[in-house]
């Protein structure tokens, strides 16, 4: 009798109109080396080795018009607990569910990543040990034939002790975190290659009065960030192209008058084997003028990566930080080795796009130049190996940016290897 129900059970979990049941999982470990890694070692500072930890498992639901996907991560830094404890616990990192009402329309919300394009203005903060996802409600629109697509996305956000209060109250993450956001997104292909991106992002963050500690609920200053991203691709070639404005109020009640633009070329000699140009501009401000006061030119990526795009050092990990901007001038060369394995080297050209630090200091805009090496190798389906090596050559103006005295720093060495496992417990498939 229960060898005849499992067998009904498998039958029915098979059949093409149950519901499609997946269980997946992550474990990743990556173990680091840091003499330089975000900042500029000296004589005085020690080097770090520690060993980060992310484990994920995964479910995901599709039957008829509903997607679900839930996904519960520990991430954790080795020693950080006591052996005899977990105060970090399972959260959270993903939690969504996906209504398709027809063909072309469809509402997503919950917890869920947002990745555009390349990822420049949203991403997942893959390399994060935590990683990266909003609270957000999505309507997607899609056309019939998956060429055009527009999504319209809202995010508010409170603290957690709000259920129990009647009134507006301060938001505890305002240093930190946007209070509201808008945001659409709209892209086009066609069949020769081309596609093109318009994205418009509004989000407002919580202020206080100017001139007062007091708290004001209702005092959020908005920012707007608008532009195009463009793609056009050939058998051998890749071409990429962006560029952003930004207006609004800053966080600290300046102006902003803000710009990015880059272009990426792409030579592909193999589907491995590639050379690949780019440029990028992020706008700075220059305070040697008296308009930085109340005018801020700083460009910031909103909810996209330094690391992937400005060096694995993470120097310019969040780029607006120190205010004048950045330009990078840089070249990727990718090997495959063999069937499984592959190589990276990329080489930046740093420089500032205007000579007055933050404190006044007028500076050579030439930062120096990093170098990144990356190796990657696939054992199988489930399990692969990565390991990098970067240096940072930096020149005195690096120093001062990172408030060091010339001539203080060290060399600047950061390497590291990961494992990643990626099975699949259970599917339905």
């Amino acid at each position: 009798m229960k060898k005849t129900a499992f067998i009904s059970l498998m039958l029915l979990l098979s059949s093409p109109t149950f519901a499609q049941f997946t269980v997946s999982g992550e474990l990743r470990t990556r173990g680091e080396y840091r003499n330089g890694y975000k900042t500029i070692p000296t004589s005085f500072t020690n080097s770090l080795i520690m060993v980060g930890q992310r484990t994920r498992i995964n479910a995901t639901y599709k039957r008829d018009k509903l997607t679900t996907y839930i996904s519960l991560q520990d991430a954790r830094i080795w020693g950080e607990d006591k052996w005899k404890a977990d105060n970090n616990g399972l959260g959270l990192f993903e939690g969504w569910a996906e209504y398709r009402f027809n063909h072309n329309i469809a509402l997503k919300a919950g917890r869920q990543s947002l990745i555009y394009d390349d990822q420049r203005l949203f991403c997942s903060g893959d390399w994060r040990t935590f990683a990266e996802a909003h609270d957000v409600a999505r309507m997607l629109f899609t056309s019939n034939d998956k060429t055009f697509h527009f999504h319209l996305g809202y995010a508010i956000n409170n603290s957690g002790d709000i259920e129990g209060d009647a009134f507006l109250s301060e938001y505890s993450l305002k240093a930190t975190q946007y209070k509201n956001m808008v945001y659409g997104h709209l892209n086009k292909s066609w069949a020769n290659g081309f596609s093109a991106s318009l994205v418009g992002v509004r989000d407002g963050f919580q202020t206080s009065p100017i001139g007062t500690s007091q708290l004001d609920p209702l005092g959020v200053n908005y920012r707007t960030t608008f532009g195009s991203y463009l793609e056009y691709q050939t058998h051998a070639w890749f071409f990429s192209a962006a560029g952003y404005l930004q207006r609004g109020t800053a966080r600290d009640n300046r102006n902003i008058k803000a710009n990015f633009y880059s272009a990426r070329a792409k030579y592909m000699f193999t589907p491995k084997n590639t050379l690949t140009l780019g440029y990028d501009h992020y706008s700075g401000t220059n305070f040697s003028s008296a308009d930085a006061l109340a005018e801020t030119r700083t460009f910031s990526t909103l909810y996209g990566p330094g690391h992937k795009f400005l060096g694995y050092m993470d120097y310019f990990g969040v780029p607006e930080n120190h205010g004048a901007g950045i330009n990078d001038l840089l070249l990727r060369v990718n090997i495959g080795i063999g069937e499984k394995g592959g190589l990276e080297a990329t080489f930046h050209q740093f420089n500032l796009p205007e000579e007055y630090l933050r404190n006044g200091t007028q500076v050579d805009k030439n930062l120096g130049q990093e170098l990144d090496l990356v190796y990657s190798y696939k054992l199988d389906n489930v399990v692969a190996i990565k390991a990098g090596f970067s240096t940072f050559l930096y020149t005195e103006s690096m120093e001062q940016l990172k408030g060091r005295a010339p001539g203080q720093g060290d060399s600047a060495l950061f390497g590291w290897i990961m494992l990643v496992v990626k099975p699949t417990f259970f599917s339905t498939k």
